[in-house]
């Protein structure tokens, strides 16, 4: 089921729940977290902080989810293009646009404008976002899907032997997993200008720009996210099932990705900043399960007054990450409950203040909506 347009309802509403974690929940649980077990936080803000490198917590999801479901949306607007008798010239144009849209937004979040491209870190969530939506986009066009599962399955367990395999040259007796020695990383400090985000303390000195965990030649392998996301696009698109068994579909298709990066973890360790094979499979069928889960609670069942507040989010989601560069939501939040946020613990402040950014951020979204006013990338 969708409106009246065509548009997946459960793909604005999931879009909106993913982008919700970053605009104000994810520092709401940080707070809460340490509100209710001290300054640890406890498992709260183990669980919305990244590890440093191996391991998994449920932020390392939002950023593979959002692209898992850019490649979702890809088998409809390119259904789209072709009714509108757009060329194969024109369909390309408009993917290396998107892309190229994507990777300077990235470049303005990273701060071009105060650093200047001397000093900018040139990855970013969007360029990986973009550059790896971009390559799947392509093999989407020019292969049918029996190829597409043989392409991705190849970049994923290719992407396990090089890292498995190749040490980085200038650190040979590091293990090819890790931060300084993993051949990816190599090619990113060796190659890419400016700063690069990730460092490591070697011989007891702390190296900087050691790789980028959204640097340019991992976004070939990460791919394989978006191609994920193709694939469930096209099981909820087809005409061949109804809308429960397109469910039931998903999930068994989540399964057999988290059966295969659980069998890939003896290989190659979870790991978000490496975006390592066993962290593609088994963040891929999470992103499955959750889109399965939206998909028959919205579309499949019809359950959609709950889902207004994700999909006021959903619709306007780069918008959103773009505005957080330019307007202080946390100066309005304190502005309007700073006052009470003082009278509260500081903890009991902190969660305060993270709710008020939260809807500060939200009115934002919900006067755009009202507007009618979307941006499309």
């Amino acid at each position: 089921m969708s409106d009246k347009s065509g548009r997946l309802m459960s793909l604005d509403a999931f879009r909106g729940f993913d982008m919700m974690m970053i605009i104000g929940f994810d520092s709401m649980m940080y707070a809460l977290g340490c509100w209710l077990y001290g300054e640890s936080g406890g498992w709260l803000v183990e669980q919305f902080s990244h590890p440093e490198w191996f391991g998994l917590s449920f932020y390392d999801t939002i950023f593979p989810t959002f692209l898992f479901i850019a490649g979702i949306s890809f088998p409809y607007s390119y259904a789209k293009q072709l009714e509108k008798g757009m060329s194969q010239l024109q369909i390309h144009l408009k993917i290396f646009k998107r892309a190229a849209i994507l990777v300077m937004f990235g470049w303005v979040v990273n701060g071009v404008f105060s650093t200047g491209f001397g000093d900018l870190r040139y990855g970013s969530v969007l360029s990986k976002i973009g550059l790896g939506w971009m390559f799947a986009a392509i093999y989407y066009v020019h292969f049918r899907r029996f190829t597409r599962i043989l392409i991705c399955a190849g970049l994923i367990v290719g992407y396990a032997i090089l890292l498995c395999t190749i040490v980085a040259p200038d650190y040979p007796n590091a293990s090819s997993l890790s931060i300084e020695g993993n051949f990816i990383g190599w090619l990113d400090r060796t190659t890419m200008p400016g700063k690069l985000w990730q460092g490591a303390e070697i011989g007891g000195k702390y190296v900087k720009s050691l790789c980028e965990p959204s640097g340019l030649y991992a976004n070939f392998f990460a791919a394989a996210t978006a191609m994920l996301g193709m694939f469930a696009g096209e099981i909820v698109r087809s005409p061949r099932f109804a809308g429960g068994r397109k469910a039931l579909h998903l999930v068994a298709m989540s399964v057999g990705l988290l059966v295969s990066g659980l069998a890939m973890i003896h290989f190659v360790p979870l790991s978000k900043k490496l975006w390592s094979p066993s962290f593609t499979l088994c963040v891929g069928a999470y992103s499955t399960a959750m889109f399965a889960l939206f998909y028959w609670l919205v579309d499949v069942l019809g359950w959609r007054k709950w889902t207004f507040f994700f999909t006021v989010i959903g619709m306007n989601s780069i918008t959103i990450y773009m505005l957080k560069c330019f307007v202080d939501y946390g100066k309005i939040s304190k502005f309007f409950l700073g006052g009470v946020a003082a009278h509260c613990s500081p903890h009991a402040g902190e969660f305060l203040l993270a709710c008020g950014y939260l809807a500060a951020c939200w009115l934002t979204l919900y006067f755009l909506y009202r507007k009618k006013t979307f941006l499309k990338v």
